[in-house]
Parts: structure tokens; sequence; C-alpha cells
């Protein structure tokens, strides 16, 4: 009988076994199933739940654009109407009512004549009318704030005017009131208003400011006065 000879021990470096890597473990583990399963039942159940009020909210949207479109934007003619639409844009809602009037009154007077003087030939006011008279600066142009008394006890009219050159730019606001002096509320709600319109950026010479106001019925409003109620 032939003997095999024995197999000569192995004697190189010793090898090994590679323990497995991250990816090798993520690759060949078991998906999750049960607990990916109850994050997607329960996304599925707020979907359920939220989708008609999305779909509301889209519907809402959509009225109110197909209604802001049909409402006409208007552009000011002149820095006067300019303050009014700034004005009509702001959140301004006294307690009484105000009616708003602009005017630009062309080639009565010369470029050197006082807003002050021009307001009293164009208004045809007398100096017993007034209540109060300032003048200040706003910008490019030199204003002349007016509070005169409508006799008999028709309130009482917040007038601004300046000088554009030769031309008297004014704006007027009539409170209602049957007080022969200024209350408090009207002092107050004045310079509310004044604070809206006498910006700076209004009053740049050669320039009307850029203000677009949406207006229903293509005009802006004649009165201003308390918020209405819903």
């Amino acid at each position: 009988m032939i003997s095999t000879p024995a197999k000569a021990p192995y004697r190189g470096p010793e090898r090994r076994r590679r323990r497995r890597g991250a990816i090798s473990r993520l690759l060949t583990a078991p998906l999750p199933l049960d607990r990916i399963g109850r994050p997607l039942g329960a996304m599925a159940v707020t979907i359920a739940r939220v989708w008609p009020l999305a779909l509301a909210l889209l519907a809402v949207g959509a009225i109110w654009w197909i209604w802001a479109a049909r409402i006409p934007v208007i552009t000011p003619r002149h820095r006067p109407e300019a303050l009014w639409f700034a004005l009509a844009a702001s959140d301004f809602h006294p307690p009484m009512t105000i009616e708003p009037g602009v005017a630009v009154v062309r080639g009565r007077f010369n470029d050197r004549t006082p807003a002050a003087v021009a307001v009293r030939e164009a208004m045809h006011f007398t100096d017993d009318m007034v209540i109060e008279e300032r003048p200040f600066r706003v910008g490019d142009y030199d204003v002349t704030e007016l509070w005169l008394r409508i006799p008999p006890g028709n309130g009482h009219w917040l007038v601004l005017a300046w000088m554009e050159g030769s031309d008297l730019a004014l704006v007027s606001f009539r409170f209602a009131s049957d007080e022969t002096e200024l209350s408090p509320d009207e002092i107050r709600w004045g310079k509310r208003l004044m604070g809206h319109i006498l910006v700076p950026e209004y009053f740049r010479a050669g320039s009307i400011p850029t203000i677009r106001l949406r207006a229903p019925g293509g005009a802006p409003p004649a009165t201003f006065g308390p918020k209405p109620s819903r």
C-alpha cells in the first residue's frame, strides 16, 4: 500500500476573516417593514384629513384673485392726488368722518408767491377763520399747514399747501364737527393723517409718487371714517 505523505502545515502569514463593514450590513440586513409601515400609515391619515382643507384654501385664493383682478387700478395725475391715494392705501380709520379734497391751481401766481398767500387767494378764507398756521419743510418743498374754522359750525378744515414753481398745490381734509374749537381727537387724528402723507419721498421735485391704488368703482374713497365692522 502506498502511503500518501502528510500535507505540510501552512507556514505563511496568518489570515484573518474580514469583519463585515457597515455598507455590507446595510445591504444584507432585512428591511424593517413594520417600522416603515407605521409612519406611512400615519402620513396617509394626515394627508386624508388635510387634503380637503388645502382644496378649500386653493378655491378661496382663486376666488380672491379673480375678484382682485376685476378691481381697477388707478394712478395719480399730480402730487396732491398721489397723497390722497397714499392715505387711502394706509390703515387710516379715524372715529370721525373726514372728507378729502385735492387741487392744483395753475396760471394764477408766480414762482415767488408764498403758499400761505396763494392758498388764501384760491380758497377765499379770511384770517378770522384760521385756528392754527405753521410752515415747515418736507422734501424739496415748503409746506404750509392750516387749521380752518368752517362757519357756521360745519366742522374744521386741515389744509396742506405748497408751491410747485408758479402752481399752487394743496390737499384739504374736512373734519365733521359741531364744535367751534379743535377737539383733542381732531388734533390727534390730524397728526396721524399728516404722518401718512407728509413723507419726504412724496415731495421730490420733478416726479410724482408712483402710488397705484386698487379702487372699487375706479375712484379713491370720498370719505375716511371708522373701520367697517365685519
